[in-house]
């Protein structure tokens, strides 16, 4: 029984996700939600009580990875660039491997507006970019960066070339994954910051 409930939970998150992903919050109904997963109407209610309960567990999943990507980083014997950059490919492979993911970043905005989800991205967004403007600030003590940088606008930098080439993901057509596009644009970035490039390869 707790299995059926558990299972019914993830595939209603996920086909949640999934209509996000594919036309946006506004799509996100108890009937669009019953069709993607051939769960009645009425059963749904078993589990969730309106779309806003579901958008928590969304927003609550979405950045729950966050503090073991974090932990995992910090824990590493390397420099505090290598750290930035091991925290960021365990981000966009996250993304990477689950597409429809990548959506909820680009529906902050949105989810800013409901009073439900509201906190929990500012929280969840706000603990992501600290944590990144920290291992840019020690990166600068260390003297692993440039001098005249400020950290927290280089974390802004970084976690806009993943907003955008998460974007552009969307609206071009590109041979290389997510992963690569990202990767790509980050290491571009970290060149011309860093005093030692070898510290990329």
């Amino acid at each position: 029984m707790t299995d059926d409930f558990i299972s019914a939970r993830d595939r209603i998150v996920s086909a949640s996700i999934d209509i996000i992903s594919d036309a946006g919050l506004a799509s996100l109904t108890i009937k669009n939600i019953s069709m993607r997963t051939n769960i009645r109407e009425d059963m749904l209610y078993k589990y969730y009580s309106n779309t806003d309960e579901i958008l928590i567990d969304i927003v609550q999943g979405f950045f729950r990875f966050d503090n073991a990507m974090m932990k995992t980083a910090s824990s590493k014997n390397v420099s505090y660039v290598q750290k930035i950059l091991l925290f960021n490919d365990a981000l966009i492979s996250y993304y990477d491997s689950y597409y429809s993911v990548s959506a909820i970043m680009l529906q902050y905005e949105e989810l800013l507006h409901n009073t439900h989800t509201r906190e929990i991205v500012e929280i969840g967004y706000n603990n992501r970019r600290k944590y990144i403007a920290d291992l840019f600030e020690e990166a600068i003590k260390a003297n692993e960066i440039k001098k005249g940088y400020k950290a927290e606008n280089l974390a802004d930098v970084l976690l806009g070339i993943i907003h955008i080439c998460t974007f552009n993901r969307r609206v071009m057509n590109r041979k290389r994954s997510l992963k690569e596009e990202i990767t790509y644009s980050v290491n571009s970035m970290m060149k011309t910051i860093v005093n030692n490039p070898e510290v990329l390869e």
